[in-house]
């Protein structure tokens, strides 16, 4: 049976009488209305628009300045590049949000393991260089223990996310700053280097490749698993998650232990990149994620989320900051519009729940 909205009208029920009735062009409206409804649930589309509206307006900003070629493959990939350290984390934290939590303490977190495992390289390398790679382990080792102590006093102590993590993200900045006394951790062999400035067939950055493969490794996960649709259970209603048989405890667990060691790890390839372990890096890098995640369309409240939705986020929101440095709009006006981008997108979901809730009804 056809809808009566596309025009044939086999009807038994009131509603779909009155429908029947109505002239064809009140009809095609309200089949206009519903699908920009639809469209509108969908957080890819307005992102996509977003998204190539952003080049259209840089390239041509950037030419009326002289400086073409914002939209080009180049821009792309050095894009990619920059968000390939965020986007690691930001799986990690579509992971944390969706469950209903947040984590505050990434940034730190990388800087920490950024530090240790410059710091062992530097060591390992007076030993012979094919011992460096261990430091990269021993860093996103360090992210998973710490993921355990803090998902532990979540848990088991029924704490405030927000609040451990904050209490966290001071405490491992204050550790990465004593234990290099405030100065970064250089110089580190050139082993330490590959996975930060390393080329992949001499086309791609090794750290887009480690994006992609956490990016996959993560859709698996949420896809494919139990633990993946647990989380959404978890987010989405604790009390009858519980009553279902969700592990609810070994699933926070989970996740931010899952979030602490990709942080790590983002942290790692930063300081290779970088090539130095500094205690002063990754302040303010949980507000770019948060905000890439939340732009995405996952849920604060939890219960609801995509890691497809988060990589558009991550491209809205990095296109939005090179196309600022682009034609020359400095530091503490891309902080403004970060601001505006993360409200924005907090009333965005709001707006979508309202409204779901009045079409449901």
């Amino acid at each position: 049976m056809r809808d009566t909205l596309s025009g044939n009208c086999l009807a038994k029920k009131p509603h779909r009488k009155k429908l029947c009735s109505m002239p064809q062009d009140i009809k095609n409206r309200m089949w206009l209305n519903q699908s920009i409804k639809t469209l509108f649930y969908r957080s890819w589309v307005p992102l996509t628009i977003t998204l190539i509206l952003e080049f259209v307006i840089f390239e041509i900003i950037g030419r009326n300045q002289g400086q073409p070629g914002f939209a080009s493959l180049s821009t792309i990939i050095l894009i990619l590049n920059q968000l390939s350290i965020f986007g690691i984390m930001a799986v990690g934290m579509t992971f944390v949000i969706m469950s209903g939590g947040i984590d505050l303490s990434i940034g730190s977190i990388g800087a920490t393991a950024g530090v240790i495992s410059a710091m062992l390289a530097v060591r390992f390398a007076s030993i012979s260089g094919s011992f460096v790679p261990f430091s990269f382990l021993a860093g996103i080792m360090i992210g998973i223990f710490i993921g355990v102590i803090m998902g532990s006093i979540i848990t088991l102590w029924d704490i405030p996310p927000f609040i451990v993590t904050l209490a966290f993200m001071s405490l491992l900045r204050g550790l990465a700053n004593i234990i290099t006394n405030g100065k970064p951790i250089s110089p580190v062999p050139e082993e330490f280097l590959v996975i930060g400035r390393g080329m992949w067939f001499q086309i791609v950055p090794v750290s887009i490749v480690i994006f992609g493969l956490i990016f996959l490794s993560g859709l698996i996960l949420l896809h494919y698993t139990p633990a993946g649709r647990h989380t959404l259970a978890v987010g989405g209603n604790e009390e009858s998650a519980r009553l279902s048989g969700v592990p609810i405890k070994r699933i926070k667990l989970f996740v931010y232990i899952l979030c602490s060691a990709f942080s790590a790890l983002a942290g790692v390839i930063l300081a290779s990149r970088m090539g130095s372990g500094s205690p002063k890096v990754g302040i303010g890098d949980e507000l770019a994620v948060i905000a890439s995640v939340v732009i995405g369309g996952t849920s604060l409240s939890g219960g609801k989320g995509s890691l497809w939705g988060t990589l558009l986020g991550l491209c809205v929101v990095f296109t939005l900051n090179s196309g600022l440095n682009w034609i020359g709009i400095e530091t503490f006006g891309q902080q403004v519009t970060l601001g505006i981008v993360i409200l924005s997108a907090v009333l965005m979901d709001k707006l979508q729940g309202k409204l779901k809730e009045q079409q449901e009804s």
